[in-house]
């Protein structure tokens, strides 16, 4: 299992991803479609106007051989258990399934930050929980328990361009890549960072200024295929732990 937890400040984009990718299955202190949420939970959010990023944006998945090892209650209690894991389980969130019954099967939870004493939730040192909470989930429903013996990875050399443009999109295209798992999740974080993204037989990747980048020419990595590696359950497993140990790639 693979959980990541990202601060955002664009509450009303994710709602509405998530909404049209997939079915609400729960939500605390919140109710209705993304766009009541979206009000809800806006209106919750302004008993604190310091945090910018009020919102946590969550995307917890099984591993491909887990499929259908959960039904919906299972996830609607992972879900509550991950929220007291965090601390914001007496603040609105909503939880929404995506690809359900299939080797990519997850969850998003969508929560505001904001705590009823209008303190943010901390989102430090998420990582070390996420790892935590995925091993407790694993032992509990019997899911496949993480590899903890990574195989050796290979030294890709990276290609730097000059151009300080393309480092600045490269700083972008590496943070989109951490809270994603999928090409379609990759496109929605950058489109908020102001990235668009072309993609057919190759991809690319058009900067605030309009300026067009092949993906492989940021980084050898950013081909399409390189992408999609990157973002595989494999791949995302082993930085999850490598991150955790203090191990770099």
């Amino acid at each position: 299992m693979i959980a990541k937890l990202e601060s955002i400040s664009y509450l009303k984009n994710a709602l509405t991803y998530c909404e049209r990718g997939g079915e609400l299955i729960t939500s605390n202190l919140c109710l209705g479609n993304s766009v009541d949420i979206n009000k809800q939970m806006n209106s919750h959010n302004e008993m604190n106007d310091r945090c910018l990023k009020n919102t946590f944006h969550i995307k917890i998945r099984i591993a491909p051989e887990d499929q259908g090892k959960l039904n919906t209650q299972d996830w609607i209690d992972i879900s509550n258990d991950y929220a007291v894991k965090i601390g914001f389980q007496d603040n609105p969130y909503a939880v929404y399934i995506h690809e359900e019954n299939s080797s990519m099967e997850h969850i998003h939870i969508v929560a505001s930050r904001i705590k009823p004493d209008n303190l943010a939730v901390r989102d430090s040192y998420t990582n070390y929980k996420n790892m935590d909470f995925c091993r407790e989930i694993e032992r509990k429903y019997d899911l496949k328990k993480v590899n903890r013996v990574l195989e050796a990875v290979k030294e890709n050399k990276v290609f730097v361009k000059e151009d300080r443009r393309a480092s600045q999109l490269e700083g972008k295209i590496a943070l989109a890549i951490k809270q994603s798992d999928s090409i379609d999740d990759l496109i929605f974080h950058l489109k908020n960072m102001g990235v668009k993204t072309k993609k057919g037989r190759g991809i690319g990747f058009i900067d605030e200024n309009g300026v067009y980048f092949k993906g492989s020419d940021i980084n050898r990595k950013y081909s399409l295929k390189g992408l999609e590696k990157l973002l595989s359950y494999k791949q995302q497993e082993i930085e999850m732990y490598s991150q955790r140990k203090g191990i770099s790639f």
